[in-house]
């Protein structure tokens, strides 16, 4: 009986402990920095807690409510649903999974300022729907979902179209992004690793006269396929 009293006793004030853990001491122990996130601020308990300043890499997303669910606490792991706050970018929600070996995230939707994120490429911001990245063992266990890039490119007169959009997918051990212009003349492609590396390019192709001279000082160079400009960078 001592025994059995033993472990119930150690397992009520496990569970005691989890329910009542704040949201800071939660996440301390999770391995967020793998997916490039970084908070300043973190109140409040697993069960209603705020994230203020959240960034992910050197771009700023803003301010969240957030939970966790204790059961994977248990096992090591975070399941983290979290919804941003009075953003003048807009709603931006979705589920953050670390711990373990499997870390990303799932059903990611909103839009998202990129700024530095992308390094030299003129991306201004994504529009993600039911976006889910997540990695295992180093490898992109599951990629999907829907995600749209608008360039900060002012072009004056010149007709392109501007609005990438197309979907996630795993290939091999990355998380490989293909998007289009509506006519097809410009494209997005990047990969994404688990260790947050971002390698990709934008390729513009457009019979407008002059075109290149106006995009060169954006970094583009014309190659064989049109005006190319690589980017490469890490969250």
């Amino acid at each position: 009986m001592s025994w059995r009293w033993l472990v119930w006793s150690g397992g009520i004030a496990l569970l005691a402990f989890v329910l009542m853990m704040p949201l800071r001491v939660a996440l301390s122990g999770s391995d967020l920095a793998q997916v490039g996130l970084s908070a300043r601020q973190v109140a409040g308990s697993i069960w209603s807690g705020r994230i203020g300043d959240l960034m992910l890499g050197r771009q700023l997303l803003g301010t969240f409510d957030a939970r966790v669910s204790p059961g994977g606490l248990l096992l090591g792991r975070v399941a983290m649903p979290f919804e941003r706050l009075g953003s003048p970018d807009g709603p931006l929600t979705g589920v953050l999974r670390a711990g373990g070996n499997l870390h990303g995230v799932e059903q990611l939707t909103g839009t998202l300022a990129v700024g530095p994120v992308f390094g030299s490429a003129p991306v201004q911001s994504l529009d993600l729907s039911q976006v889910t990245i997540l990695f295992a063992d180093g490898r992109c266990r599951r990629a999907e979902g829907r995600i749209a890039a608008n360039l900060a490119i002012s072009l004056g007169p010149v007709p392109l179209d501007r609005g990438f959009t197309g979907t996630l997918a795993c290939e091999g051990q990355r998380v490989r992004a293909r998007l289009a212009s509506p006519g097809g003349g410009e494209r997005i492609e990047f990969f994404l690793d688990h260790q947050g590396r971002v390698r990709g390019w934008i390729t513009i192709r457009s019979p407008f006269p002059g075109l290149d001279t106006l995009l060169a000082g954006y970094g583009f160079t014309a190659g064989p396929d049109g005006l190319s400009l690589p980017f490469e960078t890490r969250l």
